[in-house]
């Protein structure tokens, strides 16, 4: 193509996009835009300031629709009687007191196991032998410490009456009664206490 063909077809196009460009800016009219209205502030809108009332957990619900365990209050309180030692009392010796595995004996099972029964609420019926009450939580985790020792499976659980707290050291918890025959006449031959086996309180 002849280069003097060529720079005026480059001039006419740039010729082209500044018309395309510029038009609208030199003979278009521009449209005037609709004025902003600022509308009025509304007014403060009323909230509620009154306590709201804490929400109930889960937890909480299904308790109040589960029954708790049934407990044996007057057998409890007898066997507290029973097996209360007193403060001044010496500590009790439990050098002369066999293991768990020289006292119940380790036999090949011939029947199936107990079957725990239920009780109305729905929980299974189990039982400790309760050894002692005391009034000091220190001393009462000293004999279960020296109970555990021997083997025999102790702990403690406190007990509020009135403005006093008392414990009561149990071994436990079994589901059949006669289990505790000859932790029981191990127990009350050593230690010198009358020991009663009681339904076991689950704790909620």
């Amino acid at each position: 193509m002849n280069p003097i063909v060529r720079q005026r077809l480059v001039g006419a196009l740039v010729l082209i996009a500044l018309c395309v460009v510029f038009w609208p800016i030199v003979f278009v009219e521009p449209v005037d835009q609709q004025p902003i209205e600022l509308q009025p502030t509304p007014e403060r809108p009323d909230i509620d300031t009154s306590p709201i009332a804490k929400p109930q957990s889960a937890e909480a619900m299904i308790r109040e629709r589960v029954k708790p365990p049934e407990i044996d209050r007057e057998s409890q309180l007898r066997a507290d009687e029973m097996t209360r030692l007193a403060d001044g009392e010496s500590y009790r010796n439990f050098s002369d007191l066999n293991a768990v595995d020289s006292v119940q004996q380790v036999e090949l099972r011939e029947q199936a196991p107990v079957v725990p029964i239920l009780d109305e609420s729905g929980y299974p019926q189990a039982w400790v032998l309760q050894v002692a009450t005391v009034s000091s939580e220190s001393r009462a985790q000293t004999l279960v410490e020296q109970l555990v020792d021997k083997g025999y499976p102790a702990f403690h659980a406190p007990v509020v009456k009135g403005t006093s707290a008392q414990w009561r050291i149990q071994i436990g918890p079994k589901f059949d009664k006669k289990s505790f025959d000859s932790i029981k006449a191990e127990v009350d031959r050593v230690l010198k206490v009358k020991s009663m086996v009681v339904r076991y309180q689950q704790p909620l």
